[in-house]
């Protein structure tokens, strides 16, 4: 897509199971290598949890699911925050400031450039496993438990640390939250409204709690991983990380000098009560909401060659 009005991705960064940045991402996918792993004993003994009864309560079945290396360490004097704050933010806030730094090396863009901008921030996100840890021992809570706990501060810190004075969303829609966030900030490009934007998904696993549910339901699956389009398929395998990209209209990125990564567009519907459960995908809106895609953007899904699915 050649149009300035197009949507450019102009930095990236990320943190995922046995990669800290894009370029051993990059050696991972290249290496075709797995990082679910069994689950470490320094998050919880899932001894305590395990059983391979599906219906045993209080049970979870699944053994293994993907994590971070070093979940817990943080710079965070290179973020202005102190080490008492910096002991009560969710690790979701964490890897967002960490990639958003990335993304915007990456991008060639320093804190002066951006400082003060109308530049949005859009963070995609549906768990918080430290907000229940937190308040495990009420006498230990602070002031800083209120902005540590807070889904809304996981895209308002970003928006604070760099003086960034967009819209500023933290979007909850489940698995599609990180590309619901992308649309919305493609949106806010294409409106006006800002004039570049962060945005992606994070997650973290710090409990066994979400596990049990997610068995009961039959949607995890116990041999922790995913067997998409296959026979074999049991369910999804959990995984923790956090990716983020810089997107700006072409337009801008080209007039700027910016480094093109790509350019996306973006579309989003909704199931309605095409589906039952309220947990289950609708195939009849999944395939009227690609003829828009491809509709709207002037796309031959023929010449298609690859597509990304949720694994499941």
């Amino acid at each position: 897509m050649d149009d300035d009005d197009a949507i450019a991705i102009i930095g990236i960064g990320c943190k995922f199971p046995g990669a800290d940045n894009q370029d051993e991402f990059w050696q991972l996918l290249v290496n075709g290598e797995n990082h679910v792993i069994d689950i470490p004993p320094e998050r919880w003994n899932n001894d305590a949890f395990y059983n391979s009864d599906p219906d045993a309560k209080g049970k979870t079945y699944v053994p293994r699911a993907g994590f971070l290396r070093n979940h817990d360490k943080f710079d965070n004097k290179l973020f202005g925050i102190n080490d008492i704050e910096a002991e009560r933010m969710d690790p979701q806030q964490r890897y967002v400031l960490e990639c958003v730094h990335m993304a915007l090396e990456d991008g060639g863009i320093t804190r002066n450039m951006i400082s003060g901008s109308n530049t949005g921030v859009f963070i995609g996100f549906m768990n918080d496993d430290y907000k229940g840890s937190a308040a495990d021992d009420l006498t230990t809570m602070t002031n800083y438990s209120l902005t540590g706990t807070s889904p809304s501060i996981i895209s308002a810190r970003v928006s604070y640390v760099y003086n960034l004075l967009g819209p500023s969303m933290s979007i909850d829609t489940a698995c599609s939250s990180a590309l619901v966030a992308i649309d919305v900030a493609a949106q806010s490009l294409k409106m006006g409204r800002s004039s570049m934007a962060i945005c992606g998904g994070v997650n973290s696993i710090l409990s066994p709690e979400l596990f049990i549910p997610l068995s009961r339901a039959r949607m995890a699956s116990p041999s922790g991983q995913c067997h998409a389009f296959s026979a074999n398929a049991d369910g999804y395998a959990r995984g923790e990380g956090c990716g983020i990209v810089i997107m700006k209209k072409l337009g801008n990125a080209k007039k700027d000098s910016n480094k093109i990564w790509a350019t996306i567009a973006t579309d989003c519907n909704q199931d309605g009560h095409t589906a039952t459960p309220i947990t289950a995908p609708s195939a009849c809106q999944q395939e009227k909401l690609l003829h828009q895609v491809y509709l709207s953007n002037n796309v031959n899904p023929n010449d298609v060659q690859v597509i990304e699915a949720h694994g499941k």
